[in-house]
């Protein structure tokens, strides 16, 4: 399956599950609020500076919720912030949420990654399989990061699910990485400087990887 059918029926989804239960939690198929809250504590440990002056961009960026995060984490914030979805009801919910003209960041309806960012984060995109088989969709992640690698100046930062989940915790519908793969993959091909982080007792992992 092509990558395009993917971001095809994704969009599908999301503008289902948006109309459904709202631009919230439920809405992007968190689990809830308090978990996506524990994930994003991971992925910003790649930004290792309390200066809000950098530009980073949330790919895969839902109705936004990461920007009201980064917002809270950096009280004062002067940075650029870009989201990136592929589906326009999720675009369309954060524009209405955060509004459509600041300078310190816009959302965009988009499958790619146009221009360079100092840090790319990446939430949950790596879990819903949309029917697609297991050999296609280890395609789609490697090359998604490929992206993130070629477009982050300073690093990026990704979860998934874990293949280490109880075997009666998983799902068909959902998508389990190796987390040993990855960590190998992201230290032969991006950076010396990887980080596994697969100890905050969720069923996902976090993958670091520092250009500098």
């Amino acid at each position: 399956m092509k990558e395009q059918e993917l971001f095809d029926k994704t969009e599908k989804y999301f503008g289902q599950t948006v109309k459904e239960f709202g631009a919230n939690y439920a809405g992007v198929r968190w689990n809830g609020e308090e978990a996506q809250k524990v994930r994003y504590d991971q992925l910003i440990k790649l930004v290792e500076t309390k200066k809000s002056n950098f530009s980073i961009c949330d790919y895969g960026c839902g109705y936004g919720y990461f920007l009201s995060y980064l917002k809270e984490y950096f009280l004062n914030w002067k940075g650029t912030y870009v989201g990136i979805d592929s589906s326009i009801s999720m675009i369309e919910a954060a524009k209405s949420i955060y509004g459509e003209n600041n300078k310190y960041f816009k959302f965009l309806h988009s499958t790619e990654i146009n221009e360079t960012y100092d840090y790319i984060i990446s939430s949950g995109i790596f879990n819903l399989k949309m029917g697609i088989s297991t050999s296609d969709f280890n395609l789609f992640m490697l090359n998604t990061i490929q992206k993130f690698d070629k477009n982050s100046k300073k690093g990026f930062a990704f979860n998934a699910l874990t293949s280490y989940s109880d075997p009666d915790k998983k799902s068909e519908d959902l998508y389990y990485s190796d987390p040993l793969f990855l960590f190998d993959y992201c230290k032969q091909n991006f950076s010396n400087n990887v980080a596994l982080l697969h100890d905050y007792k969720l069923y996902d992992f976090t993958i670091i990887v520092r250009k500098s």
